[in-house]
C-alpha cells in the first residue's frame, strides 16, 4: 500500500461487526490513520424509520461504543432536514452523537433525488425540503457547539444535477460554504 497513510470506511451503523471493527484496529496499529463513518442522519428513531434507513439509533450506540472501545476514530454523518423533523432537531441530534464521543461530524442538507419515494412526497406537497438560511443557520449552531476535538469533515452536499430536485441551492455548494462563513464572521448577540 505505497504512499497510503489512512483509510476511511463509510458505513450504516448496523453493517459493522467485530470483525470489521478489528481489521480497522490492525491497520491502525500498522500506523495508518483510519476513520470510521457512520452514516447515523439523524438520532430519532422515528425519523430514520421513515425514509426506510433499516436502523435505529440504538444500532449506532452500539456500533459507535464498540469502536470508541478499540480506539478508532468516528466521524458520524448527519443530515438537516428529515421529514418529520423541524430543523433544530439537528441539534439534538449532534448533542446525542457528542455525548456519545464521535471524533468528527459531516453536516448536509436532505436531498429529494428522482425516483423515490422522498421525491413523490415532495411533488405532492407532503414534504417541504429545508430552505437555504436555515440550513445555513443550524449549521453555524452546530458548528459553534461542537468541542475544538471534533474534526468537520463536510458542511454541506450535493447531488448530481440529473438526480436532484430539491433543494435547488444544493447545486450551488460554494455558495452554502460561503453562507456559512459569512454567518461565522457576525458578531455574537449581547
Amino acid at each position: 500500500m505505497d504512499g497510503v497513510i489512512g483509510l476511511s470506511i463509510g458505513t450504516r451503523p448496523d453493517c459493522v461487526p467485530d470483525e470489521v471493527l478489528d481489521l480497522l484496529v490492525a491497520y491502525q496499529n500498522q500506523g495508518y490513520i483510519i476513520w470510521l463513518e457512520l452514516g447515523l442522519q439523524s438520532a430519532f428513531d422515528a425519523s430514520l424509520e421513515r425514509v426506510n434507513r433499516g436502523h435505529g439509533w440504538a444500532e449506532y450506540e452500539d456500533a459507535c461504543l464498540r469502536a470508541r472501545q478499540r480506539n478508532l476514530k468516528v466521524c458520524t454523518h448527519l443530515i438537516v432536514g428529515m421529514p418529520g423533523e423541524a430543523v433544530a432537531d439537528s441539534l439534538i441530534s449532534l448533542s446525542k452523537v457528542l455525548a456519545l464521543g464521535t471524533d468528527g461530524v459531516k453536516f448536509h442538507p436532505l436531498h429529494i433525488v428522482k425516483g423515490t419515494q422522498l421525491a413523490r412526497d415532495w411533488k405532492a406537497g407532503r414534504y417541504q425540503s429545508v430552505g437555504f438560511d436555515d440550513y445555513v443557520e443550524v449549521v453555524v449552531q452546530m458548528l459553534k457547539r461542537l468541542p475544538e476535538t471534533v474534526v468537520v469533515h463536510r458542511l454541506t452536499g450535493t447531488a448530481s444535477a440529473e438526480m436532484l430536485l430539491a433543494p435547488d441551492w444544493c447545486a450551488k455548494k460554494w455558495a452554502v460554504l460561503n453562507a456559512i462563513h459569512a454567518r461565522l464572521q457576525l458578531p455574537l448577540p449581547a
